[in-house]
């Protein structure tokens, strides 16, 4: 027991004091729909039934497509009249800058208020949850075609260019726009300066740099971005122009400002003629080289005619040969040279019983081919060449076709 008093002792006192009174915390945004990268003022209040030792930690409501900024003196005391009784707080405005179309939800977030317990003065630490916060954002209707999206009062863009036009193999230039914008964060202010895929140019980009001010809730401010390119051969190219639209809120229109091309004439390296260490590798390659193509011919060539000479033979002593020669003087109506490869086959392949069709479609052309009356009978190659057709399958088919799994099954 005396471990035990003295451990709640040294518990904070703000961690076990209890009150049954709650602070009031209230939130104000704007009903109206916010147009995006205008400024929606959100306002949360916190009130207590006496005074608070600590300000109240407010959330930070940061989430993505949502600037949030605080202006000067965001935070001051309020007081109000709560069942008769004056209760006194602190009340933070908030600037919400939103970046996308659409609802802006907030969620679940807790506001931690410590303050001063009415009956026993202790410090009383509790999370109050946030009510529920909703912003509806759009996009005027005349910039809805708009990608990327830029909705401001005002927008110009500078081009700069460091270097000179003539450039030498493996000179440099720099391209540098800077855009200015007025009446919304220049984070929306998209990339200025395209990829250019030009093989006679290598692109380094650089990071973009950002200035953002603040007057009054009014954002403005300016993003640089800058490419240094090298030259890699000679010829002509351009860096190309560049066209950007956005919305003006003065005028309600759509306004388009064009960055002209920049013509470059890169000239070609100079030719240098290679020095004693790179000809000296050249020549030691070269002669290793032409050895090992001596070497290849010299003892692999032998290997190899006599490799394809057996394939050659294998393949013309093969079933396969003599079907491809049957074929071709079955296509060729040649009835002497189908029977002379129909035999070359028999004596290959072992299945001589199994050309019965065939034998009787030669045996009717050779008829038709010969008989005393020959417009009464016709040479059927058709016939023949189907009978063929079917003699390939049975010899592709296999010799010992697996038995049934199940022989008992066939009962």
């Amino acid at each position: 027991m005396r471990y035990l008093a003295l451990l709640m002792l040294l518990i904070p006192t703000h961690l076990w004091a209890q009150t049954s009174v709650q602070p009031q915390v209230t939130a104000e945004a704007p009903t109206e729909p916010v147009m995006v990268g205008q400024p929606a003022i959100v306002r949360i209040k916190v009130l207590v039934p006496t005074f608070m030792p600590s300000p109240p930690v407010f959330p930070s409501l940061e989430q993505e497509n949502l600037l949030v900024r605080l202006p000067e003196r965001a935070s001051g005391p309020v007081s109000e009249s709560v069942d008769g009784e004056t209760w006194s707080g602190v009340q933070r405005s908030y600037r919400l800058y939103p970046l996308r179309a659409g609802d802006v939800a907030f969620g679940a977030q807790d506001v931690v208020v410590t303050f001063a317990d009415p009956e026993t003065n202790a410090p009383v630490q509790v999370s109050v949850p946030l009510p529920d916060l909703t912003l509806k954002t759009v996009v005027p209707e005349g910039a809805r075609d708009l990608d990327p999206l830029i909705i401001a009062t005002g927008l110009t863009v500078d081009q700069q260019i460091d270097g000179d036009t003539d450039m030498e193999n493996g000179g440099s230039i720099t391209r540098r726009l800077t855009a200015k914008i007025s009446g919304t964060t220049p984070f929306l202010v998209p990339e200025l300066i395209p990829d250019n895929p030009d093989p006679l140019l290598r692109a380094y980009p650089k990071e973009p740099r950002f200035t953002e001010n603040e007057d009054r809730g009014v954002l403005s401010g300016q993003r640089v971005d800058e490419v240094v390119y090298l030259a890699q051969d000679g010829g002509q190219t351009q860096l190309p122009s560049i066209t950007i639209r956005w919305y003006n809120l003065g005028g309600d229109q759509v306004e388009t400002i064009n960055i002209d091309p920049v013509d470059l004439t890169l000239a070609r390296p100079k030719w240098q003629p290679p020095d004693t260490e790179t000809i000296l590798r050249f020549v030691v390659w070269f002669a290793a080289f032409s050895l090992f193509i001596w070497l290849a011919i010299r003892f692999l060539r032998p290997r190899v005619d006599r490799w394809r000479r057996l394939r050659r033979d294998a393949f013309l002593s093969s079933p396969d040969y003599a079907l491809g020669e049957l074929k071709k003087a079955l296509q060729d109506h040649d009835i002497a040279a189908a029977y002379a490869a129909l035999e070359m086959w028999k004596s290959r392949c072992g299945m001589a019983s199994q050309t019965t069709s065939l034998d009787q479609h030669l045996a009717q052309i050779g008829a038709a081919r010969y008989s005393a009356h020959p417009d009464t009978r016709t040479e059927d190659w058709a016939g023949a060449l189907s009978a063929l057709a079917s003699l390939k399958q049975s010899a592709q088919a296999p010799a010992n076709p697996l038995p049934p799994l199940n022989p008992g099954a066939q009962h």
